[in-house]
C-alpha cells in the first residue's frame, strides 16, 4: 500500500503498490473471504464508513443493503421486520400493505395495516380513527400558497 485517504463520500481509499485505487472496506473484506459475489455490496454494521474492521463488515444484496439503512432488521429466522410510522410497533414486513406499485413507482407509506385502516376510514369520513380529530383525513389539499 502507498497511500490512504478520507475520500469526500466519507470512505477511506487505499493506493496500492501495483497502482490500483480501491475502497478500503472492499479490500478488508477480499483480504479476508476472497472476491466480493457478483451483486453484493459491503455493508458496514455501525454505519460508520470508517471503521472497516472485519467484524464490522457484511456482504448484502442491494435490496437487503437499502433494508438494512432504512431501519429494518432480520431475525434468526430470515424475517426481515420494521416499525410502523404511526403506532411505532415492530412488525414483520409481511404485515405492512402498502407497499405497491403504480405505473412502475413504489407507492408506500410505512403504516401497519391496522394504522393503514384507520388513515383509509378517516379519508371516508369515519368518526373516532386517529386520523379523524386534528388532520386533513388523508385528503391532498393542493400546494401551499
Amino acid at each position: 500500500m502507498k497511500y490512504r485517504w478520507l475520500s469526500q463520500d466519507g470512505y477511506i481509499h487505499l493506493g496500492l503498490d501495483d497502482g490500483r485505487i480501491v475502497a478500503e472496506h472492499r479490500h478488508v473484506w477480499e483480504r479476508a473471504n476472497g472476491p466480493i459475489p457478483e451483486g453484493y455490496q459491503i455493508h458496514h454494521l455501525d454505519s460508520d464508513r470508517t471503521n472497516n474492521k472485519l467484524r464490522n463488515l457484511e456482504a448484502l444484496l442491494p435490496g437487503d443493503h437499502k433494508r438494512a439503512h432504512c431501519g429494518h432488521w432480520k431475525d434468526v429466522g430470515g424475517r426481515w421486520w420494521k416499525r410502523c410510522r404511526v403506532c411505532c410497533r415492530a412488525l414483520p414486513e409481511d404485515d405492512y400493505p402498502t407497499k405497491r406499485y403504480v405505473d412502475g413507482v413504489r407507492k408506500t407509506r410505512g403504516n401497519c395495516k391496522a394504522c393503514e385502516r384507520d388513515r383509509s376510514r378517516a379519508r371516508k369520513g369515519y368518526a373516532g380513527t386517529r386520523y379523524a380529530e386534528g388532520s386533513r383525513g388523508g385528503y391532498f389539499l393542493g400546494p401551499r400558497a
